[in-house]
């Protein structure tokens, strides 16, 4: 029949459920779930932290968290963690029992409009979670699903979405498999029609939250009676998603395929200030590092501090002036710079950002990139073509000028970032203009002419291109930003 959405609602999606204990039911079969749970780590924090977390940061004000014995652990665990904002409500199991009706019905009663449900066994993005609220917002039911073939054999086969010839309104038809029996509730699909097997996060109306008590099957899994309620009506919609934004962590390998996915997601963000080796190299390599320091827990800024240290070595070394030396600091430096590429990774997977991180990532980078070229003027002094001459202690203090105006223009430019008005003014030609040289100039891929001029015993030549590339970048930004410093004046 044809699909229509009833009682549609505007009201913002704001309420998050978190079914938090292995006790509690999901869509599909919990056979497998004994190994995993809200107590299971990827990447640096449980599953219920990330749970927590992602939903806060895309956007959900409260959340309810359905929880047995998991209870008293999961709160001495965020007990004073300051990067909870999110009000939480806990629902122990022993009050508010999952397979009842009236569970279901009374948190209906105080669901304004739709509200998100996931178990404790997934792994997922912010963003997918910002895009289920902007589409679920008129009423209609919302369920993960995810095209990767590793997850039809992880005991979850829930509700499956197939292709059909005759399509429904959002065009698939519905079909829910109970563990192997498979009970189409929509008759007429192809065997050979592509199916997507649901996860467990779903939206849901909450007039369909309570539909279970109207249906009197006290005992049956919830969710899914409100999911059959929600295709006998026509409102359901399958939501598929790539594997960077939605993971289950059951089945073989689940938690290292879940990290997987987390650091897949990172390479999708944009921004920031990374070169092109940066990119396709240096983060490449950090992966490995990256999962070093979340196993040992090293916070963002210590790895920072790390990354900070391990340059000024390099500088060290690059003052002794030697061949061999210079080949040492070459690579340390570039170790630095595969290090400083770890503080976001990590900052980002254990929602641990901060103004001051990105300060102190910043003042590193800059402190370090000084210490370089001088000691590279410091060794060319010492040793090679001009030794015993002032040119490379000038072209090494020139060199650290440039440095420290660039660094103000920087700053400068990103204040223009955090001030859309401001930037609006500028015009579009210069903000354009500004982007490409933060994005493409003020990066530390010159770490690979170092350690290749470093191979090749031209090290000195090295501040040639220091001194003049930067007043080079110092004139060009200026440029740039000329009205805004003329204004600022």
């Amino acid at each position: 029949m044809d699909g229509t959405l009833n009682k549609p609602t505007t009201s913002v999606i704001d309420t998050g459920i978190l079914l938090a204990s292995s006790g509690v039911f999901t869509l599909g079969d919990s056979s497998k779930e004994a190994d995993v749970g809200a107590l299971t780590k990827v990447s640096g924090l449980t599953v219920f932290q990330r749970a927590v977390f992602t939903l806060q940061r895309a956007g959900i004000s409260q959340i309810w968290v359905l929880v047995d014995k998991e209870e008293k652990a999961l709160r001495e665990m965020i007990q004073g963690d300051d990067r909870i904002q999110a009000a939480l409500r806990w629902l122990p199991v022993r009050e508010f029992p999952p397979s009842d009706p009236q569970t279901w019905e009374a948190l209906a009663g105080e669901v304004k409009g739709s509200c998100l449900i996931v178990g404790c066994h997934t792994v997922f993005s912010p963003s997918l979670i910002q895009s289920m609220r902007l589409v679920g917002v008129d009423g209609r039911v919302l369920v993960v699903v995810d095209q990767a073939p590793e997850h039809i054999h992880t005991g979850n086969p829930g509700v499956v979405f197939q292709e059909d010839a005759k399509p429904s309104s959002f065009g698939s038809t519905v079909v829910f498999h109970d563990h192997v029996q498979e009970a189409p509730f929509q008759k007429g699909t192809s065997k050979n029609s592509a199916s997507f097997i649901a996860g467990d996060l779903v939206v849901l109306p909450s007039r369909l939250l309570g539909v279970s008590g109207v249906w009197q099957t006290n005992g049956s899994n919830p969710i899914r009676l409100a999911l059959e309620q929600a295709a006998v009506e026509g409102i359901i919609q399958p939501i598929p998603t790539a594997s960077y934004q939605f993971r289950d962590i059951r089945g073989p390998n689940g938690p290292k395929l879940a990290e997987r996915s987390l650091r897949q997601s990172l390479q999708t963000l944009k921004g920031g200030m990374d070169g092109v080796v940066d990119r396709f190299v240096n983060r490449k390599v950090s992966g490995v590092f990256t999962r070093l320091f979340l196993k040992i827990g090293l916070s963002p800024n210590m790895i920072t501090m790390v990354s900070m240290v391990c340059g000024l070595i390099a500088a060290g070394f690059f003052a002794l002036g030697s061949y061999q030396f210079g080949i040492i600091g070459a690579l340390l430096f570039q170790l630095s710079v595969v290090i400083d590429c770890c503080d976001g990774e990590v900052a980002r997977l254990t929602f641990s950002e901060s103004p001051f991180g990105q300060e102190l990532d910043i003042w590193a980078d800059n402190i370090v990139h000084m210490a370089i070229f001088t000691g590279i003027a410091s060794g060319a002094y010492m040793h090679g073509p001009w030794a015993g001459t002032y040119l490379p202690l000038i072209l090494g203090t020139t060199a650290v000028l440039a440095n420290m105006i660039s660094l103000w223009l920087v700053n400068r430019a990103r204040y223009l970032r955090s001030r859309p008005r401001e930037l609006r003014q500028l015009g579009e030609t210069t903000k354009t203009r500004m982007e490409f040289m933060l994005g493409n100039v003020t990066n530390r891929d010159f770490s690979v002419i170092v350690l290749l001029f470093a191979c090749i015993d031209i090290l000195g030549w090295f501040l040639w291109i220091a001194a003049l590339g930067s007043w080079v970048f110092i004139f060009s930004m200026g440029w740039i930003l000329r009205h805004s410093l003329l204004s600022r004046a």
